[in-house]
């Protein structure tokens, strides 16, 4: 369809993104003239009734079967980084066009890995704890090594992984990435492994000091770091995990934690379970560190994200493949059997929010 004839028709936009007035408008100028409906996440009857018109929608998370079903759409844009929550075959298979705002909080989410590996190697919680104490010193302090010149494997080389390439370059780290197409890395002094290329993880973890997740989850990349590839990395190293749990084998680094062979973790996100059960064995994982799938926002998140959507809109109008789009490569058939798992604990939810108000 040509550009002419899209804006001719007024193509219909259906908006479910709790954004400010001052977004809503640069949103507003970005589809003009279409016509753009604002409907609430709770507003089931709204959001059925502008599914059965809109061209394209923007949502905040992920789609469901109705998307799918829509008889008009033609492109939805999920705003958050990973398409996962809902990635069946047949979405593969439809003429649906589905995005992401994948990169949009490359820079923090890299912070918060180095934020690990920093709080890990210098034990921060054992000297928190010395302070509140009002102890000078903890035990085996003189054996402690910091980040300099020690070795990192990057698993997935997105926008996040090259932003943590960059900010582990300034500490002189050694780097290694790990990624599913054959693209050389942008940093320099990165050794780069692919499989497309026919590379192994095992090789690219094989000796690493601390590995990072940071790979996108479908049906080829869950648990791809298993217990052959945590035993391959350096006796006493890290695992870093601010991507998705299900990339990890859970009993294979609980158990090198246990052994000693891994050091430590540091762990955004927990399989499958999402707040983690306070009965859950990771909580007594030894030397871990578990945040709840959180990182501090960006100054300019949001716009970001905006600048994405204004490039593929004018790609959208031009015939053009839109960027950060869902392809096969993506499909994740698991995810029915997760969202059973943390449907069985929404009551988790109200528990946590009463903690963190207690706390």
């Amino acid at each position: 369809m040509t550009t002419r004839k899209l804006l001719e028709s007024k193509p219909k936009i259906m908006a479910r993104l709790p954004w400010s007035a001052k977004h809503r408008e640069r949103l507003e100028d970005i589809f003009a003239p279409a016509e753009l409906v604002f409907v609430k996440r709770e507003d089931q009857v709204a959001i059925d009734t502008a599914l059965q018109t809109c061209e394209v929608a923007l949502i905040d998370g992920v789609m469901d079967d109705r998307y799918l079903a829509a008889p008009k759409l033609k492109w939805v844009h999920c705003d958050q980084s990973g398409l996962d929550g809902y990635a069946p075959q047949r979405l593969s298979d439809s003429d649906l066009v589905v995005t992401s705002s994948k990169g949009r909080s490359g820079p923090v989410l890299a912070e918060h890995a180095v934020f690990f590996m920093l709080s890990l190697v210098y034990r921060a919680s054992t000297l928190a704890r010395a302070q509140r104490r009002r102890v000078w010193g903890i035990r085996d302090q003189d054996s402690l090594r910091g980040l300099n010149g020690r070795s990192i494997s990057i698993i997935g080389y997105g926008a996040t992984g090259e932003c943590l390439a960059r900010q582990c370059q300034s500490l002189d780290m050694n780097i290694r990435a790990y990624r599913r197409k054959d693209i050389p890395a942008k940093v320099p002094g990165v050794q780069m492994y692919s499989a497309m290329r026919g590379d192994s993880l095992l090789d690219a973890v094989r000796d690493s000091d601390f590995v990072v997740m940071c790979a996108s989850l479908n049906d080829h990349s869950y648990r791809m770091l298993g217990a052959r590839e945590i035993a391959a990395m350096t006796p006493g190293s890290y695992l870093i995990n601010v991507a998705r749990a299900q990339l990890v084998d859970e009993g294979a680094m609980i158990s090198a934690l246990e052994s000693g062979h891994l050091a430590g973790a540091g762990l955004d996100v927990t399989d499958p379970y999402e707040p983690l059960p306070p009965w859950h064995r990771l909580w007594s994982a030894p030397n871990i560190m578990i945040t709840p799938h959180f990182t501090p926002q960006m100054p300019d998140r949001t716009s970001r994200t905006l600048d994405m959507v204004e490039e593929n809109y004018a790609r959208y109008l031009k015939g053009e493949d839109l960027l950060h789009s869902f392809s096969k490569e993506d499909v994740f058939s698991l995810t029915p059997e997760l969202k059973r798992f943390r449907g069985r604990h929404r009551l988790l939810s109200a528990w946590n929010r009463i903690g963190r108000w207690i706390g």
